[in-house]
């Protein structure tokens, strides 16, 4: 897995959230942080391996009696290689998952990731490499099926590299309507954040909440 996080305008991003309820999480004033994510999913229980790419928002959906609501990411975009890996990403999950071609190479000490669909560019990321350590975390991810917006826990562990640094990675947007879009949200050029993941196991459960649009 890797990944890089890059500085929007929140303006941008409310109007593609599908829900009131659901608010961004601001990493500054008038500013979110959004992450392009690229996962190798090399060995999975019931599925072939397949790859995945994450176009993923920070936010939390207001509740009440909750100061910081309950957090997550909402995706925006969730290509994957294999058509098992898309139905139960949006059978199960609520993610809007569809069929692309996705690729990965090393270039030295980047690791690059191409997306394209239906013949035509979507995005490149490049992460630059990181020396790793055993870590564990969690985190929950939005999705929206059946009029509502579910709420899935998921845990991993591995060895993980991650650095708040400028110009750690980037990313270049292609010709596909999905890369039009995500130009239009204005992300900025440089990233302010980025991990590398050589080797991970992680556990996706059953969503935990289902919340009203």
């Amino acid at each position: 897995m890797m990944s890089a996080s890059f500085p929007v305008p929140v303006a941008k991003i409310k109007e593609k959230l599908p829900s009131k309820n659901l608010i961004p999480i601001q990493s500054a004033p008038g500013t979110v942080t959004i992450v392009l994510k690229a996962i190798e999913v090399r060995q999975i229980r019931g599925y072939p391996p397949y790859n995945e790419f994450s176009v993923e928002v920070p936010a939390a959906y207001e509740v009440a009696g909750k100061a910081a609501g309950l957090p997550g990411s909402y995706i925006l975009h969730m290509p994957v290689t294999t058509e098992e890996a898309r139905w139960g990403g949006v059978e199960i999950n609520g993610v809007p998952k569809f069929i692309a071609e996705i690729g990965f190479e090393d270039v030295g000490e980047v690791r690059r990731c191409k997306v394209q669909a239906e013949g035509k560019a979507i995005i490149t990321l490049e992460v630059r490499k990181l020396v790793t350590k055993p870590q564990s975390w969690a985190w929950y991810v939005y999705g929206v099926r059946d009029g509502q917006l579910l709420r899935t826990l998921f845990q991993i562990q591995g060895q993980r590299g991650t650095a708040e640094v400028r110009g750690g990675a980037l990313y270049t947007l292609g010709d596909h309507p999905i890369a039009e879009e995500l130009r239009s949200l204005e992300i900025d050029n440089t990233s302010i954040a980025h991990e590398y993941a050589p080797q991970l196991q992680g556990l996706l459960n059953p969503p935990r909440e289902r919340l009203p649009l």
